[in-house]
């Protein structure tokens, strides 16, 4: 092998060794030498929204004497920093963000009302360097202020012994930019919610006529007995053809005063829990 390889091959070596080092660095305790606060994301507890709330741990890598968190708008951050940089940004979030408090290198706070697309960004600090970490979250934005207040009456026994009889105080709230997308919050108690979508097909009954829906497949946050997350969807989803729900008499619909009637299929992993009506019903 001539040496001029062997110079080559040396010097790889060591830019890759190099780049592994700097790549680590900031990420393990006690190895690092840069202060880095690092944010994670987590389905906040249940009397939060999960559609616009998180739960956020910051874990400190032990070099980080000061830290500060700053709850923005990405589009916001992302203008700033191509204008100004990223020092900038640091700077903005020591000056303008909350400070946190770790114990045992860990922080944790709940984010709420977060609408649309948002960074959380923690600027770290051991007094002479700086670093900065984000965690992005994307809300689903709800049209509370025209929301319809009404009943949820679970219809399904199984159910029932889950969640309870009901029936539960919840409302009826439209997506601020998608006309077909709604949500029925508190439909099983505090904390949880039922998406549906509307689709261009009317129907009429002896209550009037109504809007047909779709109930896409969606967890929902309980469990029960050893089977695990129970989650649901309409008849036409769990069968795979819509002609369940279009003509077959397993339709759901809502009314042109908010109210709903709702053909459900509930499930576990294992299989079916069965499937019949609920219905929420406008003040």
């Amino acid at each position: 092998m001539n040496k001029k390889f062997i110079y080559i091959l040396a010097s790889l070596t060591a830019v890759v060794s190099l780049n592994s080092c700097v790549e680590k660095l900031g990420t393990a305790p006690g190895t690092d030498t840069l202060p880095v606060v690092t944010p994670y994301n987590y389905a906040p507890s249940s009397e939060y929204d999960a559609d616009t709330d998180q739960r956020v741990r910051f874990v400190n890598n032990g070099k980080a004497t000061q830290a500060y968190f700053l709850v923005e708008k990405t589009a916001d951050k992302k203008a700033l920093i191509d204008s100004q940089g990223e020092e900038a940004y640091i700077q903005r979030v020591m000056s303008q963000g909350t400070a946190l408090s770790f114990t045992d290198g860990v922080a944790e706070v709940v984010v709420t009302d977060m609408p649309g697309d948002y960074d959380i960004s923690v600027a770290a600090s051991d007094g002479s360097q700086k670093t900065l970490r984000s965690t992005s979250f994307s809300g689903i934005a709800w049209d509370s202020e025209s929301g319809i207040s009404g009943s949820y009456y679970p219809g399904l026994a199984r159910i029932k012994g889950i969640v309870g009889d009901g029936p539960f105080e919840a409302e009826l709230q439209r997506h601020q930019t998608d006309e077909h997308l709604f949500r029925i919050k508190g439909a099983f108690g505090p904390g949880t919610k039922l998406t549906i979508q509307t689709i261009d097909k009317k129907g009429e009954d002896e209550d009037g006529e109504y809007t047909f829906f779709r109930i896409p497949a969606q967890a929902l946050p309980f469990t029960w007995g050893n089977y695990g997350t129970v989650s649901c969807r309409d008849v036409g989803y769990w069968q795979g053809d819509d002609a369940w729900v279009l003509s077959n008499g397993y339709e759901s619909g809502m009314y042109a005063d908010g109210s709903c009637f709702l053909m459900i299929q509930y499930y576990v992993s294992a299989g079916n829990m069965g499937y019949g009506y609920d219905f929420f019903v406008a003040d």
